[in-house]
């Protein structure tokens, strides 16, 4: 026996016969909120990404020496040098500085990292700037460790500081000034035991970030070189 037939419901959210039709959204609108999800979402991607990419860094982050930019402020931390003396926010006011995080046990990027700061601290030889190398294994990487780590690269005691500290005061120092986050997966072979970023970022001689660059390839080296030379002549 065929069914009765039954007439579809209306929609429960059509609209009455009487009502007028809703007015389009202008253009302009739609526009600025499609491109600030995109803005989002690539920026959360690169800072959620295991290595920056080149291109991202250079057009998103990786400021042009003179821009005015600023990322935020370094907050207030305490670690120590290689030296075994403290260094805290304050010691390093008055002139730029340029930071990457390795760890020594690294079989990944950071040997090139390293490498590339060796390269930026020739690129800024005569230039009133410092580097800040932070290891992100602090229980392992020890004054003593990155001492040494610091004497095979042939780094100048006087310009370039290997800062290490509690696992604690490291992460802060990553993740609430420089927004680069830091895993460490104790299940993983030792040369891949920390995830980290290997960016360099640029802070001015006020504690405020400036840019962030590659910290893996030469275009990054010379751009974040750049930057440290004209905020150390310029103090803007």
């Amino acid at each position: 026996m065929e069914s009765p037939k039954h007439s579809s419901p209306p929609p429960a959210h059509a609209a009455p016969a009487h009502a007028k039709p809703a007015k389009p959204v202008p253009a302009w609108i739609l526009g600025a909120a499609a491109f600030s999800l995109v803005a989002v979402v690539v920026i959360g991607g690169w800072l959620a990404s295991r290595h920056a990419p080149t291109s991202l860094a250079s057009a998103q982050l990786a400021q042009p020496a003179d821009s005015l930019e600023r990322f935020g402020a370094v907050k207030p931390f305490q670690l120590v040098e290689r030296s075994g003396r403290a260094i805290a926010r304050e010691d390093l006011l008055g002139k730029p500085w340029v930071v990457g995080f390795i760890f020594t046990r690294c079989t990944g990027p950071c040997p090139k990292i390293s490498g590339n700061m060796r390269a930026l601290s020739e690129k800024l030889a005569g230039v009133d700037a410092r580097l800040v190398t932070i290891s992100v294994d602090p229980e392992h990487d020890t004054p003593e460790v990155l001492a040494e780590y610091a004497r095979q690269l042939g780094a100048d005691e006087s310009r370039w500081l290997f800062l290490t500290g509690t696992p604690e005061a490291v992460r802060s120092v990553s993740v609430d000034s420089f927004m680069l986050p830091v895993e460490r997966d104790p299940a993983a072979p030792v040369g891949q035991l920390v995830t980290h970023r290997t960016v360099l970022a640029v802070v001015d001689a006020q504690g405020q970030v400036r840019g962030y660059y590659d910290g893996e390839g030469e275009d990054g080296v010379a751009l974040a070189a750049a930057r440290a030379a004209w905020l150390a002549k310029d103090g803007r």
